[in-house]
């Protein structure tokens, strides 16, 4: 697995996910998802449909630093389950593109999880307990 890891969740995610980065800062890699720790005045990327319309502007700089985000990874790391908007969906499939190593923690939700070039776990243990092999 590369060194530097995104990754993809549910914004309601994002305390957990620090864990996650937590533990994987520990064992030497790089967490590029600034997602995860961001509000810039009381502003965050968990704006619904009415904020987007009301000022779509002032939400444009949550994708364009995401999308560097996605850029400076290796690896993409999606979690699946908890909701959301769906923007981890846009975010697995860009890195699909970008030919990013993918690897799917929890439920497959659409076909292109099922891609034979997706790593599966059903749940972030079961990854932990793997990681030497990946």
């Amino acid at each position: 697995m590369g060194h530097r890891i995104y990754l993809a969740a549910a914004y309601e995610r994002n305390d957990e996910m620090r864990g996650v980065r937590d533990v994987l800062v520990a064992l030497g890699y790089e967490v590029t998802s600034r997602w995860i720790d961001q509000e810039v005045s009381g502003q965050t990327e968990a704006a619904g449909p009415a904020e987007l319309a009301a000022d779509p502007a002032a939400y444009v700089k949550f994708a364009h630093k995401d999308l560097d985000d996605l850029r400076a990874a290796d690896t993409v790391i999606s979690f699946t389950g908890g909701g959301g908007r769906g923007g981890r969906h846009v975010e697995f499939g860009i890195a699909h593109t970008l030919g990013k190593r993918l690897v799917l923690v929890g439920p497959r939700e659409h076909v292109f999880h099922t891609l034979p070039e997706v790593a599966w776990y059903p749940d972030w243990t079961s990854l932990a307990m793997a990681w030497p092999r990946i």
